[in-house]
């Protein structure tokens, strides 16, 4: 597998030209719920908490992410903080499809290789428990979280898609007004 299995990254980002913190990974566990909802709406700019029930962390633990990193602009520096998530899932009813239900990183931490190390660890966490094929609904508008998927390989499905914000999607997907980009990408055994 590409991917340590070493649960913590560290090493030097590209687009911050600084070394880049030490961030542990781990599963959630239920009371990372409250701290999350509590500053989840602030990071993504909108009212997302809606989305992010107490079940993803009581039921979907394995298939999920907390990244962790120690903050030394904090009033407590020694205490870990949340600079990451990702909840996510195996799709009970279609075998080999690993789903990413939600992922965010704190803006502070953003542009350091946070999101980027926590998919490709979810990535290969998923291909080593059998998933093929990862997959991702995202709202069209969301420019940055579009170029950010492709940039992992993600691709558009287009099969039934129209053009929505320049961006094939599908309207109303999850209700109302909530168009969504679905892409999705293969997965091997041995890498993300």
């Amino acid at each position: 597998m590409t991917a340590p299995r070493d649960p913590t990254m560290s090493g030097r980002s590209a687009r911050a030209g600084g070394d880049l913190p030490r961030i542990v990974f781990r599963p959630p566990v239920e009371a990372d719920h409250r701290r999350l909802v509590d500053i989840v709406d602030h990071w993504f700019g909108r009212p997302v908490r809606a989305r992010l029930g107490r079940m993803w962390f009581v039921h979907f633990t394995a298939t999920s992410l907390i990244g962790e990193t120690l903050d030394p602009r904090s009033p407590d520096p020694d205490l870990p903080r949340v600079a990451a998530f990702l909840v996510g899932f195996a799709s009970p009813d279609r075998p080999g499809e690993a789903v990413i239900h939600m992922a965010a990183v704190a803006p502070e931490w953003r542009r350091r290789g946070f999101g980027s190390a926590m998919h490709a660890r979810w990535l290969a966490d998923r291909a080593a428990a059998g998933a093929a094929r990862a997959t991702v609904a995202i709202p069209p508008d969301e420019r940055i979280a579009w170029l950010f998927y492709r940039s992992l390989g993600f691709e558009p499905v287009t099969a039934g898609a129209r053009p929505l914000w320049g961006i094939p999607a599908f309207p109303d997907l999850e209700g109302d007004g909530q168009d969504r980009a679905l892409l999705e990408r293969a997965l091997v055994a041995d890498g993300p």
